[in-house]
């Protein structure tokens, strides 16, 4: 089956009969993102299904679509080894197979998850234009990882038709230790889908706005100056953090000096999370004195059945930043008191 999100330049399409294109942004699991007007094929609408209800939207409805793994595995084709006995035999590469789920939240903030039937999006940019084709069920040719299936985590539109209620509050204990000040940035991510949350500051001290993580755990990091605290578990996993250090060398990447400084095994989703510190050093396409790229990442790692090998997943970024090829990176921090972060309703709070 054709791949989730399958990319394509177009010359130029038209859109007319499917509603007025809407303005808006869509992020990929490999952390691109096109931005433009949005609209869907002429005379289609979204469809969804949730639950035994089967929903259609116009995309004036839509606030934002949140795309997230619902399984993933590493599959292989098989055939029995005799006529009408039950005995297999497995041939080929092994290649990735993932189910999606995806969940719409609608202008006045309600939400509700299920499996998108067969949806085209085009996206027209300043300069090009795209077409996003999402699709429940993502397979990859043999040979490929999970990684290599590159799909939409986020789709949200700048215009909404009503007020955006999808937010929550982050609040920040007087006694956490480290606690953000004036100036300082907020990053936060999903687990799962490694969606990056929108934080801004809020009216009152330690507050701040953030997306709505919808209820899902998420990963957060603080950055003040040149110092950034990364929220994560106190406890140390030496035999996880030989499995990454072993797997990272195989996952090509632009960056040529990747640190690991933490990880976490996630025993709910079957999941390891690294913490990843990338700075390209080597030769850049950059002709200007700041040419040399960083990236504080999350990387989601998936146990490759019948082994202890980790296969890659998917990645999201905290931070990131270019400098110098002699400038000083930021110093990154772990933080176990970043890493209590409990909520009620939509006020999560940070902090003992």
């Amino acid at each position: 089956m054709a791949a989730l999100a399958v990319v394509l330049a177009l010359a130029a399409f038209a859109a007319s009969g499917a509603g007025e294109p809407r303005d808006g942004r869509v992020e990929f699991s490999d952390s691109t993102v096109a931005e433009g007007k949005i609209s869907l094929t002429p005379g289609a609408s979204l469809k969804i299904e949730s639950g035994s209800q089967i929903r259609v939207l116009d995309l004036d409805r839509v606030r934002e679509i949140r795309i997230a793994p619902e399984s993933e595995t590493m599959d292989r084709n098989w055939r029995f080894k005799e006529a009408g006995q039950t005995a297999k035999e497995y041939f080929g590469d092994p290649y990735p197979v993932r189910y999606l789920q995806a969940t719409v939240i609608l202008a006045g903030g309600q939400s509700f998850s299920g499996h998108l039937y067969s949806t085209v999006l085009y996206v027209e940019g300043a300069e090009s234009a795209q077409k996003v084709l999402l699709l429940y069920k993502q397979t990859g040719a043999e040979g490929k990882s999970l990684k290599d299936l590159v799909y939409p985590v986020r789709i949200s539109f700048g215009s909404a038709t009503a007020t955006d209620t999808a937010t929550a509050t982050l609040r920040f204990l007087n006694a956490t230790t480290p606690k953000p000040s004036p100036g300082s940035e907020i990053a936060a991510l999903t687990r799962g889908a490694l969606v990056r949350l929108t934080v801004s500051p809020a009216s009152a001290p330690n507050e701040f706005k953030m997306s709505s993580p919808l209820g899902r755990e998420f990963f957060l990091a603080v950055k003040t100056g040149g110092k950034i605290s990364v929220a994560w578990p106190p406890e140390k996993d030496e035999k996880t953090l030989a499995q990454v250090r072993a797997a990272l060398p195989k996952s090509e990447d632009f960056f040529d000096d990747r640190r690991v400084l933490g990880v976490f095994r996630d025993p709910a989703a079957s999941e390891v999370y690294s913490l990843i510190f990338a700075v390209r050093k080597g030769q850049t396409t950059l002709d200007q004195p700041k040419s040399q790229p960083w990236r504080l990442e999350i990387y989601r790692w998936k146990t490759e059945e019948a082994s202890d090998r980790l296969m890659l997943a998917g990645q999201g970024y905290l931070f990131r930043g270019i400098g110098a090829k002699d400038e000083a990176v930021p110093t990154v921090e772990l933080s176990p008191n970043l890493w209590h972060i409990r909520h009620d309703g939509e006020i999560w709070t940070v902090g003992e």
